[in-house]
């Protein structure tokens, strides 16, 4: 039987749109980070992750996981694509996840749908013809992306790598919570 996917997901930045650090904030009486890695785990073997700011409070809230594989990222302030450095280092599987810590709609059953699609390098959901999250990569995805400096983009690997966008019915694949309104909006949404 094959292993589950890991799933690489990105909790190191700062919050600074927010004004508060938007991780811990509640919704479906969890914390925003409990809601994206929870969905992630209903179709991943385990999540990997990266941690930055204030990744005590995340040590705290997970370290007791045996699903969850903390990874402590330094140099979180030099961008997103050295949190995907990092976390990309320790996968394990032939298919990994990449996931966004802000965005704990996705849920399980995207992930599963993601899961169909198999003989490409990269499936990318797409809602109404916009690419979201999460990523569904190869292993050889791994290789390109360990081979980048940490000044590069997923942008810069997606562009060396065979993809497959997938239209999906789930729009939270859009939906990251950077500010306020995108807290209020989907606090309104979900109840």
């Amino acid at each position: 039987m094959q292993r589950k996917p890991d799933c690489v997901m990105l909790a190191a930045g700062e919050s600074r749109r927010m004004g508060k650090w938007k991780l811990l904030v509640r919704l479906r009486g969890k914390t925003l980070i409990e809601c994206s890695v929870d969905g992630a785990l209903g179709a991943c073997g385990r999540v990997i992750l990266v941690t930055g700011h204030r990744a005590r409070t995340l040590e705290a809230i997970f370290g007791g996981r045996p699903d969850v594989f903390l990874v402590h990222n330094p140099d979180y302030k030099k961008g997103m694509f050295s949190s995907v450095l990092a976390g990309a280092a320790h996968v394990e599987t032939d298919r990994f996840f990449l996931a966004l810590g802000d965005m704990p709609l996705v849920g399980e059953r995207l992930y599963t749908e993601l899961l169909r699609y198999k003989d490409v390098p990269a499936v990318i959901p797409k809602y109404r013809g916009k690419k979201g999250h999460p990523l569904l990569l190869e292993r050889s995805v791994k290789d390109t992306i360990l081979a980048l400096g940490p000044e590069r983009t997923m942008r810069d690997v997606l562009a060396q790598t065979a993809t497959l966008a997938v239209p999906v019915e789930n729009r939270y694949v859009l939906v990251d919570i950077d500010e306020p309104e995108d807290l209020k909006k989907i606090t309104e949404e979900t109840g």
